[in-house]
This record gives structure tokens, sequence and C-alpha cells, in this order.
């Protein structure tokens, strides 16, 4: 079973005001935010990002637009260092089974099952082709 929805033209469905809405309810996306500060100090923060404000904090986060983090969600850990420490770290992937590399993994997943629907329904269209002309009579046929 697919773990994403795609559109029929095979973009993936994005979900709506209303499905991030409910998904708010019990629903979070665990980050490691790196940044600086207004100061010029570094940070990193742990953030459980809410889903209706995720595509906002990850707009501002690869601009690097300042923000306050905790009006995305909930701050698990922040420190003012460039990177978290290695107990820190060890931790969030032992507790949270925080992995750095999810997005990207993600995206590829859902690379593949893009490619599996998009061929899936290309079959199906070259199959519906071949059944409508089995259906037509040759020319000259009574």
């Amino acid at each position: 079973m697919s773990s994403f929805i795609f559109e029929p033209s095979g973009q993936m469905k994005i979900p709506t005001t209303e499905d991030l809405a409910i998904a708010d309810e019990d629903n979070g996306i665990l980050v490691l935010s790196r940044g600086v500060q207004a100061d010029g100090t570094p940070y990193y923060a742990y953030i459980v990002v809410i889903p209706s404000k995720f595509a906002e904090f990850m707009r501002k986060t690869e601009e690097k637009i300042a923000c306050d983090l905790e009006s995305y969600g909930d701050v698990l850990f922040a420190e003012s260092l460039a990177e978290p420490p290695v107990e820190i770290a060890e931790m969030m992937r032992d507790c949270y089974d925080f992995d750095e590399e999810f997005q990207q993994k993600l995206f590829e997943e859902m690379k593949k099952e893009q490619k599996v629907f998009v061929g899936k329904k290309e079959e199906k269209r070259i199959m519906d082709i071949v059944a409508m002309m089995k259906k037509q009579k040759p020319a000259g046929s009574a």
C-alpha cells in the first residue's frame, strides 16, 4: 500500500488546510534546526513542528529568516551551540528514533512510489487502447 496520495497527473496530492488542521491535533514533525541567532550566536534546536506550520517553517529555515521557534511547535532541546552534543543526538535517536536523513529518505520513497503510480496509469491506458482496438471491426468488414 502506498504511503502517498497522488493526483491523476502523477503529482503528489498536497494536504488541504483542513487535512493539516486534523493532523495538528495529534501529530508533529521532529526536526533539527540549526542557524544563527540575531546576535550572531549559532544555535541548534530539536523542534516538534505542527504539520500546518511545517511548510512555512521549512521556507523560513531555507531562506534563513529569523523566527520564533516556539511559534512552530514544541522545542525539545535548544542551545547556543552550532551542533547538538553527542549525548543529546544519541538520546534523540534512541528515544525518538530521530534520523537526520529522514526527509531525504522520504523524498526518495515518494519518487519511487510516484514512478510506480505513473507506470500503472500508463499500463492501464495502453490496455484500454488495446481493448478498444479489439472491439473495433476491421475496415471493410460487415
